[in-house]
């Protein structure tokens, strides 16, 4: 099929890519009533992608791009530039007379024969540039706007460099089409959200919550949030990237598209399964109605229901990766792929941790053999393994801390995984069952994922957070700077105790980035705050034990570590620079207050936590230990381009600017 493509750009000729063209065609042949609209949003998703990866390639200063490069700035007709490039009268003759936007600055990165003109709006802590506007390619004979991320990594990465540059690539272009297929969705769904806000007559996302759920007693205020994640992880280029998944499959089961589905279930032989129940079944502890089933279906087809237990198993994993990954076990009646049994459900932000229909069932987290962002997402055994005993540990230290009883764990009440040797069938029928959120929430509070802080309200039109910011200072009289201040602080004084006493005094390192974490408000105001998902945490031995906790996690648990600095660096780049740094910017965005005024708060409260741990004379070194490491002159940051540019396996980081350090 020939698909008719827009015009694209406004200086020289784009090639359509390769995933735009196969995303029109699903909707061609599947979805025509929305071809026009994505046609409408592909320039915007261009953009959306191009602009992380711009904004990554300076904050890693990759081949010192960023340190390197000229700094300009245009206003009228002339150029202000710190140190002439090559061929300086030609190039400047050129610029004076291309539309340069005047409010911006640029970083000229120069090569060999032509150059880039990186558009810069903002710089915040930690390295982190903001771009916007238009990236320029400057040629010897042309100058031009650089339209889609893929192009600017050819012109920025040699492969005999960089020898994963053109899975890189791919990964771009993918996420570039699932971008606009996004922003074209979410765009349909607002303009029902308004509708139905202005007939509610409600002026405000909460007040619409609050009219809605009473209009509709079911409806969860916590999906509702999960889901209004659009852009995905706000520093990461590959943020939307799904490959493995056509586009009809990304329709169906990302999160932001609203759609539901059923989840399936495998039955397998007792024997080549590890759960972390002793006795009994987790399916029928948790979701009894589709044990029930399965069990009909299992008996119907003259198996013994007995002999098995039943997992859930994503839809996508059911239909494309587990007849594959386990044709032997399916040959061989060890395992039982069952037709009857279907849970409706919904994705959260997550794609593969999926909320049950029915309000009161605990959420799935099910494994999914697709990469996402950098990684496939299965599950290993070990993180199964290790669900329950993580969340005991959790429950004893916070039975010990009463005073962070503001900090609340969303705890994982069980897990399974297929016993094999083999990695890809013991990562790939894997899941966790997680405590639902809705059942801990009062009537008057919301609670909102942490990536929804900075997504568009559809009834606004601006960021969550600034419209929690917005009615505390609404609700309390009080000025932008004031309800700035006092949103933060609230924040603040919650979160900062909890997880450095953790690190500190017993040496757990959550992985708090804001996909992690679900604060609670009301009114405007922090009420409480959820922390989630154990996966990526690290558990320092030699700290632990000391407390007299010792938690037998399985063998070859990534999450044990002996090396305080990883738990140093898991700690520092997931709360302060990738949660605290993004409150922050919003924050300043919203209030105009200045950003160090700000972190200038988060170290007043780390010295509090860390005074208060020292009256323990037994932690007076692990106070000072990291003490020293929060508070040095740079840190790392996590590197996510260059870890895709080489497929590195390994986190790979870079030294930025500490702003605690001052």
């Amino acid at each position: 099929m020939t698909i008719p493509l827009p015009k694209l750009e406004k200086h020289g000729k784009v090639q359509p890519l390769l995933e735009e063209q196969n995303c029109l065609r699903f909707l061609y042949e599947k979805k025509p009533e929305y071809v026009s609209q994505f046609l409408t949003y592909m320039e915007k998703g261009r953009k959306g992608i191009l602009h992380k990866l711009a904004d990554s390639i300076l904050r890693e200063n990759i081949n010192e791009y960023y340190s390197g490069a000229i700094d300009l700035k245009k206003q009228g007709h002339t150029l202000f530039i710190n140190e002439k490039p090559h061929a300086w009268e030609g190039i400047y003759k050129r610029l004076r007379d291309f539309p340069l936007q005047e409010e911006l600055s640029y970083k000229m990165v120069q090569f060999k024969r032509y150059a880039i003109l990186f558009p810069v709006q903002r710089e915040y802590s930690f390295h982190l540039v903001e771009t916007n506007g238009d990236l320029v390619y400057l040629g010897e004979h042309e100058i031009r706007i650089i339209s889609v991320a893929s192009e600017l990594v050819r012109l920025m990465f040699t492969k005999e460099e960089y020898p994963n540059r053109n899975a890189f690539i791919q990964e771009l272009d993918n996420g570039t089409a699932n971008l606009a297929l996004a922003y074209m969705y979410n765009d349909i769904w607002k303009t029902v959200i308004k509708r139905e806000a202005s007939q509610l007559d409600a002026a405000t996302t909460f007040e619409y919550l609050e009219e809605k759920q009473k209009h509709t007693p079911d409806f969860s205020k916590s999906l509702f949030f999960e889901q209004l994640v659009v852009d995905g992880h706000h520093l990461h280029p590959g943020a939307k990237t799904k490959l493995g998944l056509s586009f009809q499959d990304v329709f169906q089961y990302s999160g932001e598209f609203h759609q539901s589905f059923g989840v399936r279930f495998a039955a397998v032989r007792r024997d080549y399964l590890r759960t972390t129940l002793e006795k009994g079944s987790i399916l029928k502890r948790f979701f009894p109605r589709e044990w029930h089933d399965a069990v009909k279906e299992l008996n119907d087809r003259g198996y013994n229901a007995d002999e098995f237990d039943v997992l859930p198993v994503h839809p996508w994993q059911f239909e494309h990766a587990v007849p594959s990954i386990y044709e032997e076990e399916i040959y061989r009646e060890v395992m039982i792929l069952l037709e009857d049994p279907k849970l409706s459900a919904q994705a959260t932000s997550s794609f593969r941790t999926v909320a049950p229909m029915d309000n009161e069932a605990p959420v799935l987290k099910l494994a999914v053999n697709s990469q996402m962002t950098s990684t496939v997402r299965s599950i290993s055994t070990q993180t199964a393994m290790n669900s329950t005993i993580f969340s005991s540990m959790i429950a004893k230290i916070m039975d010990q801390e009463e005073h962070l009883n503001g900090f609340v764990p969303l705890n994982e009440l069980s897990g399974a995984a297929f016993r094999s040797e083999d990695q890809l069938k013991s990562r790939n029928l894997t899941m966790l069952i997680r405590e639902n959120i809705d059942a801990k929430i009062e009537e008057d509070e919301a609670a909102i994922a942490g990536m929804a802080l900075y997504a568009e309200s559809p009834v606004t039109e601006t960021t969550m957070l600034k419209e929690l910011a917005e009615q505390l200072r609404v609700e309390e009289s009080l000025t932008k700077a004031q309800a700035a201040e006092e949103f933060f602080n609230d924040y603040i004084q919650t979160v900062i105790p909890a997880y450095v006493t953790l690190m500190v005094k017993y040496g757990v390192a959550l992985e708090g980035h804001l996909q992690n974490s679900i604060p609670v408000f009301r009114k405007g105001r922090l009420t409480r705050f959820f922390f989630r998902d154990w996966g990526g945490s690290r558990v320092h031995e030699q700290r632990i034990r000391k407390q007299n906790l010792n938690p037998s996690f399985a063998t070859g648990s990534v999450s044990v570590t002996s090396e305080l600095s990883e738990v140093h660096n898991k700690l520092y780049y997931t709360v302060f620079q990738n949660h605290l740094g993004e409150i922050i910017r919003q924050l300043v965005l919203y209030s105009g207050l200045e950003e160090k005024d700000f972190w200038k708060q988060v170290k007043l409260t780390c010295e509090k936590t860390f005074e208060t741990l020292r009256e323990d004379p037994n932690l007076k070194k692990a106070v000072e230990e990291d003490r020293a490491f929060l508070y040095q002159s740079s840190v790392m940051h996590k590197s996510l381009t260059k870890m895709r540019l080489t497929d590195s396996k390994e986190y790979g980081y870079n030294k930025v600017p500490n702003p605690l350090a001052y």
